[in-house]
Formats: structure tokens, C-alpha cells, sequence
């Protein structure tokens, strides 16, 4: 029996766009310009994780400001919703009795609050987010843990990601990854570890009916 476990940002949900115009506003408000366009090498990494990249790119930056300048530009101008098929995705795996994990980046408070605003928190059996474990994408420790929360093997686990670095996290922990680009492109490395690259989730109802 498979597993399915989804990035949020970028993937299951359309709130990865927001965060290049955050960054934007939260650089010009310290100086620098176009910080926004950092966003896709960042892409699935955990706070502590973008906030290391932000020292070593902005040395001058006061990234505790950053962040909460940023924050507050997502939290009063975010609309959410989910990717296209989304949700019928969901009610699929939810009749067919496969197990279900979100594994993102962002804290799991704010991803708990964003599911629950879209009325699916309680559709997943784990939800856990970038503060819960040591090592944030591309180390592969968040979706291990969200196997092992599950009581799946990584190898029974199909990880639904947008990013490389998500990409990088699901293949190092030794799972299946299908990939729904959103912000940034893949380069060929990439897309080679892939099981599959789709437009949207109505495509990996039909790809996992066939597996």
C-alpha cells in the first residue's frame, strides 16, 4: 500500500508566488533590491535553513526584521487556495484509504492554520512543518519523519514536491517523488530522479491508478 505525502508551499497549495513579492517588500524596507528574486533557490527550506542563505547573501541584513516584515506582508495579503485537482486528489486518496502527510517547509502552525482555513486539516493523518525537525530540505530528515509518523516505509512513499530542494529531500530519503513545477524550473539532473513530472494533481489521479 502507498503513502502520499505533499510539500504545501508551491505544491498541494498556491502560496508560493506570494512569498517573492514578501521578500521583496521586506529587502526594499532594509535597502537592497529585488531580494524577491532569491525565492526559487530557497524553495522548500526551512526557516532556519533561508535564514543561513540570507546571512551569507546579505551580510548587512538584519534577517530577524526580515522575517517578520515578510511574514506580515504574507499574512495580509495571502489568498488561499489550492492547486489545480487538489482536492479531488484528496477525496481520491481519502475512498481509497491511503495514508496521508503534508511535510513542509513552513512552520507547522502556519501550515495546521492553512489547511484547516481550506477544510482538509482533518483529512490528513500527519501534518508536520520545517520547525519540527533539525535539518529542513534538502536534508531528507522531514520526510523521513513523516514515514515514520505514518509507520510507512519511505519506500512504500510517493512525495508529491515543487521544488529541488524538496525534489533533493524526497529522493535522499529514499522515496518515489512526482513534481508539479510552480516557481522554478527543473534542470535536467533533476528531472532525472523523478518517478513523474505533471501539470497538476488531475494527472496523478490517473498515474495512480495505473500503479
Amino acid at each position: 500500500m502507498i503513502n502520499v505525502i505533499f510539500d504545501m508551499d508551491g505544491t498541494l497549495l498556491d502560496t508560493q508566488k506570494i512569498c517573492i513579492p514578501a521578500w521583496t517588500y521586506a529587502g526594499e524596507l532594509q535597502g537592497f533590491e529585488n531580494v524577491g528574486e532569491h525565492i526559487p533557490f530557497v524553495c522548500g527550506m526551512n526557516k532556519a535553513g533561508w535564514s543561513d542563505y540570507l546571512a551569507k547573501n546579505f551580510p548587512t541584513l538584519d534577517v530577524d526584521k526580515f522575517n517578520d516584515d515578510s511574514r506580515r506582508y504574507v499574512k495580509e495579503n495571502i489568498v488561499l487556495a489550492f492547486k489545480k485537482g487538489a482536492p479531488e486528489l484528496i477525496e481520491y486518496l481519502k475512498q481509497n484509504n491511503i495514508k496521508m502527510a503534508v511535510a513542509s517547509g513552513s512552520s507547522t502552525e502556519t501550515v495546521k492554520s492553512n489547511l484547516k482555513k481550506l477544510n482538509v486539516l482533518e483529512s490528513f493523518d500527519v501534518v508536520l512543518g520545517g520547525d519540527m525537525v533539525e535539518n529542513g530540505k534538502p536534508a531528507p530528515d522531514i520526510f523521513l519523519k513523516a514515514s515514520s509518523m505514518l509507520g510507512a516505509n519511505p519506500r512504500d512513499c510517493i512525495v508529491f514536491e515543487d521544488s529541488v530542494n524538496g525534489i533533493k529531500s524526497a529522493v535522499s530519503a529514499g522515496m518515489k517523488c512526482i513534481a508539479i513545477p510552480d516557481v522554478m524550473p527543473f534542470d535536467k539532473q533533476t528531472e532525472s530522479v523523478l518517478f513523474a513530472k505533471l501539470d497538476n494533481f488531475l494527472q496523478a489521479i490517473d498515474l495512480l491508478k495505473l500503479n
